[in-house]
């Protein structure tokens, strides 16, 4: 059974009663206890608190799988931390979809395979704060489902632990 909530950015959906969906996803973060499913379209900088999040998560041993779009054309700062994560980590997986020619444009987070979130935001200033963006909080064996399903994108996109970038 699965229990959902509806997410939203946007002063005017927040005020109509849905949840924001950053603090939904730093909630995520902070209360796994075995593991963290990430996949996403694009971080910008200004996205810089996810990633000290990811950090955190790995720093109380929580295993992390990330699957982002094209690691090498995501803005330098971000690229370079990600892999810097999976180098300190050996719980870390940290993975580049680049399929020729196909973009990786989901959003997801996942929490021990039970509490997921998943939307139209990405990882920006933009995405979780000024755009209008709307999302799901998942209670419930879809997220298990989930997190196979991002399983699967990171056996099949390139492992970044050893990149030279």
């Amino acid at each position: 059974m699965n229990e959902i909530q509806i997410l939203a950015t946007g002063p005017d959906l927040v005020r109509e009663g849905a949840r924001a969906i950053e603090p939904v996803i730093e909630e995520l973060m902070l209360g796994a206890r075995r593991e963290i499913h990430l996949v996403a379209y694009v971080f910008t900088p200004q996205a810089d608190r996810f990633l000290a999040l990811l950090g955190q998560t790995a720093e109380r041993g929580v295993r992390l799988t990330v699957v982002v779009n094209h690691l090498e054309g995501q803005h330098p700062n971000v690229r370079d931390k990600l892999i810097s994560l999976a180098r300190k980590f050996d719980h870390a997986r940290v993975a580049s979809f680049s399929g020729s020619g196909v973009q990786l444009h989901a959003k997801a987070v996942v929490s021990d395979r039970k509490r997921a979130v998943v939307g139209s935001a990405n990882f920006s200033w933009g995405g979780m704060a000024t755009n209008y963006e709307l999302g799901v909080l998942i209670d419930g064996d879809a997220a298990w489902d989930l997190a196979r399903l991002i399983d699967v994108l990171a056996s099949q996109s390139v492992p970044q632990a050893n990149a030279k970038n």
